[in-house]
Parts: structure tokens; sequence; C-alpha cells
């Protein structure tokens, strides 16, 4: 009754209605702690009584704490009962990302239906604690790392950045976390932007890459004109050949973020017949666009 109530109460104040509704992390109870099975009662129950109310507001099964404790929502996922009134199924990216646990997200999405967020991410929960840590090239390396290979392997509609505050902060300097100077955006802002300009209403797509230093997620629109090709280059600069891009397209803009390059426009590289060449600067993040 008071969740409701406060959620029409945010449509008739404020005019706005939620998509999704879940408790944070409530399979180790922060600061709501569920079962598997009362996770799965609860999205039942409060779901009809949200329609009842009429509020179009769907349930997030799990909105996990990490990837690893995906048996949580396994009771929902079966639970044919439950599956109306779930809008979207949500984890963060804290620890446990393996190849596998991520595959296993994607797979619990498609069975359902339903749309994959990760609704917290980054790669160390804890970093608050030593937020010079946050200005280190090598986390904002290994966070884009991490979210191209969400891209590509469990194809998330959003990845929720932890936090655009003074905590885990995307800015450096002007007395946060003590830094003086001007404030200033960190090598973690540029990545982010550089993968936000992903094209809209675009899909990932399969692809195969033959360099393990590698970690690449493709994007694709249906009339095979807009795409966004995100390549991380974990090693040294070297020569990549790019193959299989539809004939329409014809040209491609490379962008760069590292840690001296902050989403670096590098100019147009030309594709002819589907294929491509392009150098990798070092330990970089790579990207080529094509809006039309």
């Amino acid at each position: 009754q008071s969740l409701s109530d406060y959620l029409l109460f945010l449509r008739e104040q404020y005019h706005v209605e939620a998509d999704y509704f879940s408790f944070n992390e409530s399979d180790i109870g922060i600061d709501v702690l569920f079962s598997p099975t009362e996770h799965d009662l609860f999205i039942k129950e409060f779901g009809a009584f949200m329609k009842q109310r009429g509020l179009r507001t769907k349930m997030l099964l799990g909105d996990n704490s990490d990837a690893n404790t995906f048996n949580f929502v396994l009771p929902a996922l079966h639970d044919q009962d439950a599956l109306p009134y779930i809008g979207a199924l949500s984890f963060h990216s804290w620890r446990g990302c393996t190849d596998h646990n991520l595959l296993q997200w994607a797979a619990a999405a498609k069975q359902i239906s339903r749309p994959l967020l990760v609704a917290e991410g980054s790669t160390d929960a804890q970093a608050y604690r030593y937020p010079e840590i946050l200005n280190e090239p090598t986390f904002a390396f290994n966070e884009i790392n991490l979210y191209i290979r969400m891209c590509a392997l469990c194809q998330p509609l959003s990845i929720l950045q932890w936090q655009l505050t003074s905590d885990y902060s995307l800015l450096s300097g002007g007395g946060l976390n003590g830094l003086s100077g001007n404030l200033h955006p960190t090598q973690r802002f540029f990545n982010l932007k550089q993968l936000s300009a992903t094209p809209i209403n675009v899909d990932a797509i399969s692809f195969k890459c033959n360099q393990p230093q590698l970690q690449c997620a493709v994007f694709l629109n249906e009339k095979n004109t807009a795409c966004a090709i995100h390549i991380v280059n974990n090693g040294a600069s070297r020569q990549t050949f790019i193959t299989g891009l539809p004939p329409s397209i014809r040209q491609l803009t490379m962008y760069v973020t590292s840690s001296q390059y902050s989403m670096k426009n590098c100019g147009s590289v030309s594709v002819k017949q589907g294929k491509t060449h392009i150098s990798l600067p070092p330990y970089s993040f790579i990207t080529l666009l094509n809006y039309r």
C-alpha cells in the first residue's frame, strides 16, 4: 500500500510514472533481504497490486548485487505467473563477470523476452574508500574493458554508471577527494562519452576477433547504415584489418581515448568492399562510428 501510494504520488504530483521498481540488491539485504522464493512472491504480489491500482510500473527481476548470484532469479525466471509483472532483468557488475556468468544473464533475458539492465556499472564497489584510484589509467582501462565485454556477451539495454556524483566521480580536481586545481573530466568520463556515442536504434551483432588482446563489440542498425565498432586494445600498437562490413558503409570516423587522448577525433577511415585497415594506439579505447 505505502509503496504504491508513493508511486501514485509521483505520477499525480510530478507527472512521472516509474518504468520499473525493485529493492536494491535484495539478494544480500541492502536494505531489504529476500530469499529467491520471497523475491518471486514479491514480484507477483506487488506487481498485481500495482496493476490493480492503475500503475503501469513493472518489476525488475534480480537487481542483484553482482553477476555471481544468478540463482537468486531462478524461481521467478521459471514462474509463468510472475512473468506478466516483470519489466526487465537486472544485475550489478561489481564482481563475477566471467564470460560464463554474463552469458547466463543474456540467456535468461532472452528466455523471458525482456531487456537486460546493468543497473550499477563499474568494477570496484569499495573504490570510494581509496578515491585516488578513480584517477588511475588502469582503473579506467579495466572499467571500459568490462563494459565492452558486457556489450558483446550479454547486450544490455543500458549500463547505469555508478555513479554520477562525487562518490566514484568521473571528474577530478575542484576539491573532490582533496584534489586541488580546476574541476576537469577524467579518462573514465571520456570512455563513457565515447561509448555513449553509439548511434540510436542499433543492435549488437555477432563478430569474430582473432586477437586475444582486443576486446570488441559491434553494433549495426537494420538498414546496415549506422554502426559502431568498439575496440579496446590491451597491448602494444598494432595494425588491424576489419572485414565483413555492409557495402552501404563507405567511411567511418575514428575516436580514441587513452591516458594520452580524450575522445580524440582521428578523422575518417575509408571502407572499400566491406574492408578497412586501421592502426590501433597502445592501451587505448577505439571507436569507429557511422551515423548515416
